[in-house]
């Protein structure tokens, strides 16, 4: 009957939950439950981890074919410095000084120098070869101070021109003296037989004549230091010239040494010219 209790005795049924009683899953850790995370790989930092790397790759093969170049340029900048090193051309000259063994080379005939008015007798001698007291030369004023011959040669040559000299039968060597300002200059004239003579001494040129010095008031100059120096072979004469300042100190490098040199020995060579 309605509004009356069950009977006792009668089955129980069990009630089904309903939605919102369904019972919660329990988590042994306090707090909200994990969230599931997804194993699923990330492909857009995947091919940025691919590109990075190719790009790294072609910087580096890059670098490499740089490096290459800059070698292979190096090394033909090399070779062509090597190369032009060793071509004649480029050979340093060395300096001619006093004491080197080195002969010093002939040199050209100067524009400037004066044109000896006079012919010199067949037979020349040091007072005909020095008459004049001063030489005007290129606007320059020689003035001679002193003369002598020495025979043998070599008695008045040094480092190995006497034997050069001796060999090829030279008969005597004339030297003179002259001052031009600070300048001091020496010429040698050697004498020789023939020609041929003459030329055997120019193509085994080494060493230089010695200073003159010691009288008529000329002082020590170009003595056991560098001076400047020239020859050259005229018929059957050569002609030698050492120069530099009157102070006794090297004239090598000296360009008044060197300019008064060349003049004086352009102006014997054309007096030889004359007389030879």
């Amino acid at each position: 009957m309605p509004g009356q209790p069950p009977a006792q005795g009668a089955p129980q049924f069990p009630q089904q939950p309903q939605p919102w009683q369904q019972q919660q899953t329990q988590y042994p850790y306090p707090g909200p439950p994990p969230v599931q995370q997804s194993f699923e790989p990330d492909w857009q930092q995947l091919a940025d981890q691919r590109e990075a790397q190719v790009r790294r790759k072609r910087l580096m093969t890059g670098l490499g074919i740089g490096v290459g170049v800059v070698v292979l340029g190096a090394g033909a900048a090399a070779v062509a410095v090597l190369s032009q090193k060793d071509t004649p051309d480029n050979k340093p000259v060395a300096s001619q000084s006093a004491s080197a063994p080195a002969s010093p080379t002939g040199s050209a005939k100067p524009s400037g120098s004066a044109s000896p008015g006079k012919q010199l007798p067949p037979a020349i001698t040091a007072e005909a070869l020095f008459a004049d007291q001063s030489l005007n030369i290129g606007g320059h004023n020689y003035v001679r101070k002193s003369t002598t011959t020495d025979n043998p040669c070599w008695r008045a040559t040094g480092a190995g021109l006497g034997d050069v000299l001796t060999n090829a039968n030279c008969s005597q060597l004339m030297r003179g003296t002259y001052f031009s300002g600070n300048t001091a200059v020496t010429v040698g004239v050697a004498v020789f037989k023939s020609e041929a003579d003459a030329k055997k001494v120019g193509s085994g040129m080494k060493g230089q004549i010695q200073p003159l010095f010691g009288k008529d008031n000329v002082g020590e100059f170009c003595r056991n230091v560098a001076c400047s120096l020239t020859n050259r072979v005229e018929g059957r004469y050569v002609v030698f010239t050492v120069a530099g300042p009157i102070s006794g100190s090297a004239g090598d490098q000296d360009p008044l040494a060197q300019s008064a040199g060349k003049e004086l020995d352009g102006y014997f060579d054309q007096l030889l010219t004359k007389g030879a």
